[in-house]
């Protein structure tokens, strides 16, 4: 289990946030059963190490400066949409023996072989929400469209999970299609499509 120190930190006003961040540091909050509420923060190139060497999802041990310790995940984050960094954290505590939903990037296997002779990849959902123990989280849904041609797509319900967890969602929702490059107009989806197939407008109307 990865391990990571925060500070508690006593103020959340917006300015203490940025100020923050100019230090290398992450606002973030911590809540669950036993911990109740706390806000803390903690450094921002360790959260970025411990993302890399154990995925998004990982398991983690955060031991907060009153040493106590707490099994968290990163259950949500906030970034700075222009520079790419984590602006805010929420960490969910956890029970390893208890399913969780928690979301799951997509990734595609195979993309230049399916995108040849003028096909052109249509991916719909980027992200996924699963359930599962803690410890049985994948860190991603891999999705082999090497064999893919102009008309076929992969549906939700289409994919078998490769461990022990339910992909959850309407399994007649399509997460990529493959169309011709000379239909890109015609097939792409609508505004209203695009914004039913948002993950975070999904998620505002659950």
């Amino acid at each position: 289990m990865a391990k990571l120190n925060a500070a508690i930190r006593d103020d959340s006003r917006k300015s203490v946030a940025k100020q923050l961040r100019k230090q290398g540091k992450i606002p973030a909050v911590v809540y669950g059963k036993t911990v109740g509420n706390q806000s803390v923060a903690v450094n921002e190139g360790e959260m970025s190490k411990l993302f890399r060497q154990e995925g998004r999802n990982a398991l983690i041990e955060l031991n907060l400066d009153d040493n106590k310790e707490y099994t968290v995940m990163a259950h949500e984050l906030q970034y700075d949409h222009i520079k790419g960094t984590i602006q805010h954290i929420d960490f969910l505590e956890v029970n390893v023996n208890e399913e969780i939903d928690a979301v799951v990037p997509v990734v595609l296997q195979g993309a230049e072989a399916a995108e040849e002779g003028g096909a052109v990849l249509n991916h719909t959902l980027n992200e996924l929400t699963v359930r599962a123990l803690p410890t049985q989280l994948p860190n991603a849904i891999e999705i082999d469209v090497s064999g893919l041609n102009i008309g076929d797509h992969v549906r939700i319900g289409d994919i078998k999970p490769d461990g022990q967890y339910t992909i959850l969602g309407d399994p007649e929702e399509v997460v990529v299609s493959v169309f011709h490059h000379s239909d890109s107009v015609s097939e792409a989806p609508s505004e209203e499509a695009k914004e039913r197939n948002c993950t975070c407008c999904r998620r505002r109307s659950e």
